[in-house]
């Protein structure tokens, strides 16, 4: 039987929301907005690093991972951790649940800290917590209006929204009003208990009950969130058709109910049932948890003493699971919510798939045919549009930056294309890809800026760019006209003065070559370059020495073929005119020469795409800034020619239309290596703050199993 995937209910219509708007309205009007709950998680060991990538494979919108000492890495690759809560809600302030996976001897602090920070659903998680600061999270979660479940909780979720904070599985069926489409109404399930929710969600989606939300309240003696206050709370969402109470000996939470139900019977007005367990439990003994013990000669905590208050107060009470589904059908009327067939159907598909493949994840680039995305961008559509200030923030933090901070990186780009560069000895005919990791390798400014941080990180990146405007100056000897530059001259206009020697500025030349830089920032982890930066960093190596090898990597082989691109359609465009033939002609004749001299046409052929996104929008640049010539002609034959000359029908890549753009500008050919370096620099420096942030020392990389786990697709603001 084919089942149809489930599609979720929208966060700011399901049960959460409604907890959330009760706690704190302004917030709920904003998630109504974003259509998003966002949790974070606090305490990233073993159990709380695990279970946050559960939650996130359920669906949970985590933005962020709390942990000590670990601000500025990432958890699963693509979650951000902080020191603190105050710095996360800092950059994420619509936070609406956190759950707190710490030590009971640390889990106070963290529990203060977020209750004091304001977010309205905590789940704690721990167990064990001294009474004394129990005592001290109750008052201050009473203080400030927050939800508090557990200690000791299994924790939170809502199968319709398809969000969990918690260790709960997801063996919890929502309502399907139409095939494939999940709905809101259920029967909610409150339960002190973790294990007995496992067995009991089963027992009544076997009979086709969904469940809206499940919630544990905590099994400790001392809990933020008892029966009294969250049945009323489910009561009080319209879509709960009936409450589920799984209660058990020890404590008096129940009898509390009980007597709650009888004094406000206006906050219970759709039916409960109870499942109280322990029936033959001895006095004296914890049975599962701290909070399931019957202290000896107490009138209150007993099985019988449960049963008798709740069916006083008019109660449906249980002891099996048998007359547990038995009791709910009948309150609902014998009403189903789903094909029960289909249940079982998932439940097989679920316990029957084969594990995953083995992947990683980078939130910098996804590479698909004819399509390039940078952080949800497609590439083609920044180019001439974004600079490559922007780009790097974008790159390195996956998104723009604010006009603020634009404004400051600016500043750094031009601090850093000011300040004199390392002394460095170039040999004759040198590849200029040497001498700028040689570069990178002696800039001593550049290794000493800190890296802790997103905004750190950006700013190095964008400090390395602005060097590579003085390192190509120092290169290329134009030092005199990049020093030329006034004080608030642009990035892109300092880029022009060190790759063209021109004092002159023309805008439509300058944003041309920004535009060609930007198109060459990245093409994901694949790339010889990509791979030697990853590799380096993976053995945590300094940041100007692991982009370095990167750079190192870009030769005639692998970034090269720009520049020879450039020469090749030159050298066709002379013969035209030299032989008084048509541009056509002069290609198949150089053609021919190359072929026969067993060289290949530089520039062609890509191993992903059949029709490089970045080519257009570069052509039409070329054209716009009145730059477009014989040579960029040259390279929208070149295709066409090829197949005629050889039979092989090869696009046109990136780096050739660099290299007849280059060639159209009277520039020197090997700048277009300069140009893909240049950008590439941007690209490199992501890698390797995402390797050292996200991924452990020494890890065996398998560049294939890269998956991107950025954000989807977007497009810029017309």
């Amino acid at each position: 039987m084919s089942v149809t995937p489930l599609e979720r209910l929208p966060a700011d219509q399901g049960f959460l929301f409604h907890i959330i708007k009760e706690r704190r309205p302004e917030l709920a009007e904003r998630i109504k907005e974003s259509k998003r709950i966002e949790s974070i998680i606090i305490g990233l060991g073993r159990q709380g690093t695990r279970h946050a990538g559960l939650m996130m494979d359920y669906g949970t919108d985590i933005v962020a991972g709390i942990a000590p000492g670990r601000g500025g890495t990432r958890v699963h690759e693509i979650v951000p951790v902080y020191d603190t809560v105050t710095e996360c809600l800092a950059d994420n302030p619509d936070v609406a649940v956190a759950s707190i996976w710490r030590h009971y001897s640390t889990a106070k602090d963290a529990t203060l800290e977020v209750i004091k920070a304001g977010v309205p659903v905590v789940v704690l998680i721990s167990e064990g917590i001294p009474l004394r600061d129990v005592r001290d999270i109750l008052v201050t979660a009473r203080e400030h209006n927050t939800l508090l479940l557990g200690g000791n909780t299994p924790g939170i979720i809502f199968p319709p929204e398809g969000i969990k904070a918690g260790m709960l599985p997801d063996v919890f069926h929502p309502a399907e009003p139409s095939p494939g489409k999940a709905g809101a109404h259920g029967v909610t399930i409150i339960s002190r208990s973790g294990a007995i929710l496992y067995h009991m969600s089963d027992a009544l989606a076997s009979a086709g009950i969904a469940q809206n939300a499940v919630l544990g309240v905590g099994g400790d003696g001392a809990i933020g969130a008892p029966f009294p206050t969250m049945v009323p709370l489910a009561q009080s969402y319209p879509n709960t058709d009936l409450v589920v109470v799984a209660g058990e000996i020890g404590g008096c939470q129940e009898e509390l109910l009980a007597e709650d139900i009888t004094k406000h019977p206006e906050r219970y007005p759709k039916p409960i049932v109870a499942l109280i367990s322990g029936a033959n439990a001895p006095e004296g003994k914890t049975m599962g948890h701290a909070g399931a013990i019957v202290s000896p000669g107490t009138a209150y905590g007993t099985f019988a003493s449960k049963k008798g208050a709740l069916e006083a107060a008019g109660v449906t009470v249980v002891n099996s699971q048998h007359d547990l589904i038995e009791a709910v059908k009948e309150q609902l009327g014998g009403k189903s919510y789903f094909d029960v067939d289909h249940y079982y159907e998932r439940m097989r598909n679920t316990w029957e798939n084969p594990p995953s493949k083995a992947a990683w994840g980078t939130l910098i680039t996804k590479v698909e045919p004819n399509n390039l995305v940078i952080a949800g961008y497609p590439l083609q559509e920044l180019i001439g549009r974004i600079g490559i200030v922007e780009m790097a923030s974008l790159l390195v933090r996956q998104r723009f930056p604010t006009d603020e901070e634009r404004t400051f990186l600016e500043q750094v780009f031009r601090e850093a294309a000011a300040s004199p560069g390392p002394e460095v000895k170039r040999s004759k005919d040198e590849d200029i890809s040497k001498t700028l990791a040689k570069c990178l390798l002696l800039d001593d400014g550049l290794a000493a800026l800190p890296e802790k941080g997103a905004a750190a990180q950006v700013e190095k990146t964008v400090f390395a760019l602005g060097r590579m405007s003085r390192y190509l100056a120092v290169i290329l000897e134009t030092g005199d006209a990049l020093d030329g530059a006034t004080p608030k001259a642009s990035p892109r206009e300092l880029i022009w003065r060190a790759v063209s020697g021109r004092k002159d500025v023309e805008p439509a030349l300058a944003e041309l070559v920004e535009a060609m830089v930007v198109a060459c920032v990245d093409h994901g982890v694949t790339p010889p370059s990509a791979q030697a930066t990853l590799i380096a960093a993976s053995t945590r190596a300094a940041y100007e020495v692991s982009v370095a090898h990167g750079v190192g990597a870009i030769t005639d082989v692998h970034g090269g073929a720009g520049a020879k691109a450039a020469a090749f359609f030159r050298s066709s465009v002379e013969l035209a005119a030299e032989e008084g033939i048509d541009l056509p002609e002069a290609l198949r004749r150089r053609t021919k020469e190359a072929i026969n001299a067993g060289r290949r046409i530089e520039g062609m052929g890509h191993r992903v795409h059949t029709k490089d996104p970045r080519r257009d929008a570069l052509w039409t640049m070329s054209g716009d800034a009145g730059v477009a010539g014989d040579h960029v002609a040259a390279s929208k034959l070149i295709t066409e020619v090829l197949s005629q000359v050889r039979g092989l029908n090869l696009p046109i890549n990136v780096d050739g239309v660099i290299g007849a753009v280059i060639a159209d500008m009277g520039l020197d050919p090997a700048l277009a290596k300069a140009v893909f370096i240049y950008g590439r620099v941007a690209g490199l420096s992501a890698h390797y703050f995402e390797e050292v942030l996200s991924q452990n020392k020494m890890r065996r990389i398998n560049f294939s199993d890269a998956v991107y786990k950025g954000p989807a697709e977007r497009h810029l603001e017309e």
